[in-house]
């Protein structure tokens, strides 16, 4: 009898942890790629190929369509990898991705699979392997690496979205000749080079159902934890709807397809991108967006690479400061493009401001005021003696999903609690910036949710 109830008494209790595990898990929960890439919250991209150094200005519907006709035009001959993460890791970026192949098909490292990579050029007699350096670079700074391959565009092969130009057998066959080098090529860079924290297939990549190659078994056999961006079967992240490093408030990390925007665009294109800007908050599938825009995109400028004598481009700090506090302070990453010029190396320019912002971002908000945590519904912050505030960032601890839907920020001044703020989606950060106001308290009310809110941070500054 005893052995009976004990027996019986177990079944309960495991059953009774299922339940509570079930009634836990009220909103999808990010992956630990996912968390990675949220914490993350400032990525890199270097945008590097043959059309770097030709002198010209850079002409993306021409490069899509005409081969380069010289492939020994590259030559890097002061190369740094070690000098582009360097300034990166100075601003405060923790993630990093380079353009492995782009538009001309020419691959930047030792491609066994594609002749037209560094094995083809004097640079280096035909040894470099910028990918390499590149990781290496990546791992002695601490910051995360990426790779993006293009494969939708190659002017070398002739493939112009995804396809070979013709329905006859040649194009038949040139068609399978392309999707192997694809397949090889993704095998390749991601065996060789250690763990990967992202893989970004340029405009997507385009399945077997579709003609395409298979490169997601590829991708999984060979990095478990990554970030997978994207084809018609899965995304792990979303663009964000436009290329100017911002997204609307609210942007939630849920979503409603397994897919971004390769798939369904009728409904994901609707109303100027509007479910890729704002996501879905009832989605069932957690896939935060991404706001990218490239660094010198300033003053009728959006150069995704070098080009002499553009220095123009480059954003001014304030405006930087407000594309972050729209990206990461709206809870997506921001991914920021850099232009390694035709020596190899960051240009100074671009060096001194990534510092300036990265300075500029600790000075507002490496030292709250006052600052609380915890689960629930209600969060006080007290204030000595009143002082004045301009900024509240919040913080959910996404790891137990998005639960937050809707909240109040609220400040005591003399005449009592006045309403700063009222708002729906948290997520991993919410930055809200106001005129200045002597408050003796803040309050956080979370007036609906799904499950107990879990809030991570809840820090109050004031910035001159």
């Amino acid at each position: 009898m005893i052995k009976l109830l004990i027996g019986t008494l177990s079944l309960l209790l495991s059953v009774s942890t299922i339940l509570n595990a079930q009634s836990n898990a009220v909103v999808p929960i990010p992956t630990q790629a996912q968390l990675d890439w949220q914490n993350a919250e400032m990525v890199a991209v270097f945008h590097y190929d043959l059309h770097v150094f030709d002198g010209l200005k850079y002409n993306q519907a021409q490069n899509r369509i005409t081969p380069v006709p010289d492939y020994n035009i590259f030559n890097p001959e002061k190369l740094d990898t070690d000098q582009w993460i360097k300034s990166i890791k100075d601003a405060g970026f923790k993630m990093a991705i380079l353009t492995a192949t782009h538009e001309t098909g020419f691959a930047l490292y030792q491609s066994d699979v594609n002749p037209y990579s560094l094995k083809a050029v004097k640079w280096r007699d035909g040894k470099g392997d910028i990918v390499r350096d590149f990781v290496n670079s990546c791992r002695k700074y601490g910051i995360k690496p990426g790779i993006y391959i293009g494969i939708r565009w190659n002017s070398f092969y002739g493939v112009y979205d995804f396809k070979v130009n013709g329905d006859d057998a040649f194009a038949e066959n040139r068609q399978k000749h392309y999707n192997r080098v694809c397949e090889g090529m993704v095998e390749e860079l991601m065996s060789r080079y250690g763990d990967l924290a992202m893989v970004w297939f340029d405009g997507g990549a385009h399945g077997p159902e579709k003609g395409g190659a298979d490169i997601l078994p590829i991708v999984n056999k060979y990095q478990k934890n990554i970030i997978f961006y994207h084809n018609t079967q899965r995304a792990d992240i979303r663009w964000g709807g436009s290329e100017s490093g911002t997204v609307p408030y609210p942007s939630w990390g849920t979503f409603p397809f397994p897919y971004s925007h390769s798939t369904n665009q009728e409904v994901i294109f609707k109303n100027n991108f509007q479910l890729l800007k704002e996501g879905d908050p009832d989605g069932e599938y957690y896939m935060p967006a991404m706001s990218d825009a490239p660094l010198r995109g300033y003053n009728g400028r959006h150069e995704w690479f070098w080009e002499p004598d553009d220095e123009a481009g480059i954003y001014p700090l304030e405006n930087l400061m407000k594309m972050y506090c729209n990206s990461v302070g709206h809870n997506t990453s921001l991914i920021m493009g850099l232009t390694p010029n035709a020596d190899g190396l960051l240009p100074e320019p671009d060096v001194k401001r990534l510092k300036e912002w990265g300075d500029e971002i600790n000075r507002r908000f490496s030292t709250p005021l006052a600052s609380t945590s915890g689960a629930g519904k209600v969060f006080n912050i007290k204030l000595a003696k009143g002082q004045k505030v301009n900024q509240i960032v919040l913080m959910e601890d996404i790891a137990k999903g998005e639960r937050v839907r809707k909240f109040g920020l609220e400040g005591k001044t003399k005449e009592g609690w006045q309403t700063i703020f009222e708002g729906s989606c948290i997520g991993h950060k919410f930055i809200h910036s106001f005129d200045s106001q002597v408050y003796s308290k803040l309050r956080l009310k979370v007036l609906e949710s799904k499950g107990e809110a879990q809030i991570q941070s809840m820090e109050a500054f004031h910035v001159e």
